[in-house]
């Protein structure tokens, strides 16, 4: 009789252990699922903000190699222009 007490007791205690690590695991999949979904949230804000950056620095690339072509054109001319006045002497 206390051999089945004592089984019946161990069983109800595997049970309840049983039971409490189900809830635990519940619990930390309810958990992973929020911090998952915090991450995805902060992802796409990062993203969103590095397009708007890769599109501001692309526009100021943009202006730089314009400012570029235009101090060139400026320097071939000012270069044709000495040419032509040590030509004229």
């Amino acid at each position: 009789m206390e051999q089945e007490v004592n089984q019946h007791t161990i069983l109800q205690a595997i049970l309840e252990l049983s039971k409490q690590m189900q809830d635990m695991k519940s619990d930390l999949q309810q958990q992973i699922e929020a911090v998952e979904k915090r991450l995805e949230g902060k992802i796409e804000a990062w993203e969103e903000r590095l397009d708007k950056v890769e599109q501001n620095l692309s526009r100021k690339i943009d202006l730089v190699d314009a400012k570029f072509d235009i101090i060139s054109s400026d320097l071939i001319t000012t270069k044709a222009e000495v040419s032509m006045l040590k030509q004229v002497k």
